[in-house]
C-alpha cells in the first residue's frame, strides 16, 4: 500500500492527494490518504511507500500539521529510513523566495536517513494542475514495475 501524506494550509495539498489516490486507484495501485498530523511519525516505520504532497507558507515554513513530522526526520539522529521508498509534491508559489521549501525539506531529511526516492521531487507553482500529471504517470509506472506488493 502506498500512504498519501498531505501537509496544506489552504486545503490545496489535500485536494490534490485526494486526486492522486484516486488516479492510484484507478490503476489498481492500493494507497491511504490522510492529513500527516493525523499520523504520528512514528508510524514511518511501518511504511514502505510514502507520497508526501506539501504546501509551504509563510517564510518557507511547513503547514501547522507537518511541524511534528519535520521535527522528527530532521531532530532525530540515527534514524534509519533504508526501508522507505519515497515521493515529494511540493507546491508554493515563485513569488516567495523560499518557493516549496516544505517539500524540499522533507525530501533531504528523507534522504539523509537513507529512504530512496522513487521519482524526482516536483516543484509546482500555482497551476499545478497543468504541472503534476506527467510526475504522476512516471509515478505510477514506477509503483506498477517496483511498487508495494
Amino acid at each position: 500500500m502506498i500512504q498519501i501524506l498531505y501537509a496544506t494550509q489552504s486545503g490545496n495539498a489535500k485536494n490534490l492527494a485526494h486526486v492522486i489516490g484516486e488516479s492510484l486507484s484507478s490503476q489498481e495501485l492500493e494507497s491511504d490518504v490522510a492529513d500527516i498530523g493525523e499520523l504520528d511519525p512514528e508510524n514511518i516505520f511501518n511504511i514502505s511507500h510514502l507520497l508526501i504532497v506539501a504546501s509551504t507558507y509563510g517564510d518557507g515554513e511547513p503547514p501547522d500539521t507537518a511541524s511534528e513530522w519535520m521535527s522528527f526526520l530532521k531532530f532525530t539522529d540515527q534514524l534509519s529510513l533504508e526501508h522507505l521508498k519515497y515521493a515529494i509534491l511540493g507546491l508554493g508559489d515563485t513569488y516567495y523566495p523560499h518557493f516549496c521549501q516544505c517539500g524540499k525539506d522533507f525530501d533531504a531529511y528523507l534522504t539523509k536517513h537513507g529512504a530512496s526516492s522513487m521519482v524526482k521531487r516536483l516543484d509546482c507553482d500555482l497551476y499545478y494542475e497543468e504541472q503534476y500529471p506527467e510526475w504522476l504517470e512516471e509515478l505510477i509506472t514506477v509503483l506498477k514495475n517496483d511498487g508495494p506488493k
